[in-house]
């Protein structure tokens, strides 16, 4: 059950990032950034409750570390940390303003960021289908 309804929290965040990009296209900056902070706060919030408690309990890791899964879980976590820590330091850093003076220096930063969150998120997506459905055996 918890993990259907982390992936659930999963959909609302790329949905939030979604509409984030739409903002900043319509160039309505401030809602971007709000768009975005509550989707960082929301992915903490999802890491801190779901996902690492999850890693930590998952015994194939230090039994099989070779393992796909392991290697896999591995990748997915290293990425997906190194994001929402880019992450939380770009929405941090932002601290609500209107002015894009700063955004457009972060923009390589920011493309990036979202990079690794997309990698990170498919891998996270696998390792759900993997470990909770049979679509993978």
């Amino acid at each position: 059950m918890i993990p259907q309804i982390n992936l659930a929290f999963q959909i609302i965040i790329i949905a939030l990032v979604l509409g984030s990009l739409a903002l900043r296209r319509k160039h309505k900056l401030f809602f971007h950034g709000l768009t975005m902070l509550v989707a960082v706060i929301l992915n903490v919030v999802s890491f801190l409750l779901v996902m690492l408690p999850s890693l930590l309990g998952l015994q194939i890791i230090r039994v099989q570390p070779t393992h796909i899964v392991s290697l896999v879980t591995l990748a997915h976590g290293t990425l997906g940390l190194i994001a929402m820590i880019l992450g939380i330091w770009l929405v941090g850093s932002w601290h609500l303003q209107s002015s894009i003076q700063g955004c457009s220096r972060k923009r390589k930063m920011m493309r990036l960021t979202r990079a690794l969150w997309l990698i990170a998120l498919f891998l996270g997506v696998l390792l759900y289908m993997y470990l909770n459905t049979n679509f993978i055996p």
